[in-house]
């Protein structure tokens, strides 16, 4: 193999093992920053698939040879594990549009293409091993090589797909395009992987590898130095009331005109009243935090000063909770006097003090607004 080829593939993979041990030991260490434990072990297995196990497979089925069997059965799971890598992806935007939710029909698709190539991939002709000029090369059967391609075209389809419908959601369209520019990682290297199927020249195998290992090292980076993005570019508030223990609306931020069944005043009133009934006989941490319908949860927040912060989202995760619990400090800081005046039940609340509170909220929820 060229020298300075293989220069730069060592450095791309001595980087990118880097940027993984870094990135997993980032996200052990702030799990709370990505929302969701799911979202997080998602990413966590995305990342020892690629930045682990594939690169090093890959590396060691392409750099060196040590026997026509044992390269090919590194050559061979390697395969299995970016096909595995190409459905945890699909995942993960398929939960940034909707949390949780998996189309059937789509993963009906690919859970049948995937099968076919993991019975082709056992056939001992579906991929031939030849040395030409110390370079290990690799040729691929029709019927297996036809699979993977369509496997990889229909993700293809499938990201291009779930991105149109993410930024069309998206409140923020600056990140949401950000996000689809970033997509353009995944399709380059797919793209090469399906010329290198094609054709079966080692130039496009060594762009393939190059260009997914500048896309892992991209999203290493927007996973440590951005967490947000993948969470709060469809999750959606629908608003924020604040209400003082007797009930009395203190402050109303709408985020959307919509018809969802969390109507603001109505679920505000309910919740309220009911826990403060029930904080006369139970102590704070038995009272109601959350309380979901089927497409809203409301999630309350009290404090010992007497207001609860209530917000209505569509998906609760920890960076919302995270969100909630810092605007509740700082509003309990902003407005000590006039909630320490307001603790008799007795004396009249003039809700008018609590006006310069949408400073506070276009502080803590500009990502949402």
């Amino acid at each position: 193999m060229n020298l300075i080829l293989l220069f730069f593939i060592m450095i791309g993979y001595v980087f990118s093992l880097f940027m993984s041990t870094f990135t997993i030991y980032y996200l052990i260490r702030n799990y709370d920053k990505y929302g969701t434990k799911l979202m997080e072990i998602l990413i966590l297995l995305t990342i020892v698939n690629f930045g682990v196990i594939h690169s090093t497979l890959f590396l060691l089925s392409v750099i060196f040879y040590i026997s026509e069997l044992i390269n090919l059965l590194l050559w061979k799971i390697s395969i299995i594990s970016y096909l595995i890598i190409l459905i945890q992806l699909s995942l993960f935007y398929s939960f940034i549009k909707d949390y949780k939710k998996i189309p059937i029909f789509p993963y009906l698709i690919f859970t049948i293409i995937f099968g076919l190539l993991i019975g082709n991939i056992l056939s001992p002709d579906s991929i031939v091993i030849e040395i030409n000029n110390n370079i290990v090369e690799y040729s691929f059967g029709f019927l297996f090589g036809l699979h993977f391609i369509i496997f990889q075209i229909s993700m293809m389809i499938y990201y291009c797909y779930i991105n149109i419908i993410i930024f069309n959601r998206a409140r923020n369209k600056r990140i949401s395009l950000f996000l689809n520019i970033s997509a353009i990682f995944l399709y380059i290297p797919i793209l090469m992987s399906i010329l290198y199927i094609f054709f079966e020249l080692t130039v496009f195998r060594s762009l393939f590898i190059f260009f997914a290992w500048i896309g892992f090292n991209f999203g290493c980076f927007i996973i440590i130095k951005a967490p947000k993005t993948f969470m709060v570019v469809t999750n959606k508030i629908f608003f924020v009331n604040i209400y003082h223990k007797s009930g009395v609306l203190l402050y109303s931020y709408n985020f959307m005109n919509s018809d969802s069944e969390a109507d603001s005043k109505i679920w505000g009133n309910i919740l309220i009243g009911l826990n403060h009934i029930l904080s006369e006989f139970t102590e704070k941490s038995s009272q109601i935090d959350v309380l979901q319908t089927i497409n809203t949860d409301i999630v309350v927040n009290y404090d010992d000063l007497g207001f609860a912060v209530v917000v209505a989202t569509n998906r609760k995760n920890a960076i919302l909770e995270n969100v909630i619990n810092d605007f509740t400090k700082e509003f309990k800081i902003k407005y000590h006097d006039e909630l320490t005046e307001i603790q008799d039940l007795n004396k009249l609340i003039n809700i008018s003090d609590f006006n310069e509170t949408s400073r506070l909220i276009e502080k803590y929820y500009q990502n949402y607004l």
